[in-house]
């Protein structure tokens, strides 16, 4: 297998595990990679609030060993 990127866009609905895909060179063997996309709108959403400490055997909310 080459180390050549290409992409090809399909919908999901015709992509399927079966479908044989061809890179670019002219090689049969080929993997998939998914790439992750963030879209965002408008303005950022505020942060939240720090949770308060636990108290009691725990230190800040967390459990220590």
């Amino acid at each position: 297998m080459c180390d050549a990127s290409f992409e090809v866009r399909r919908s999901i609905t015709e992509s399927t595990p079966t479908d044989g895909v061809t890179c670019p060179s002219g090689h049969a063997e080929t993997s998939r990679v998914f790439s992750a996309v963030a879209v965002s709108r408008g303005a950022a959403a505020p942060a939240m609030a720090a949770p308060s400490g636990g108290g009691g055997a725990c230190c800040g909310g967390g459990c220590c060993g």
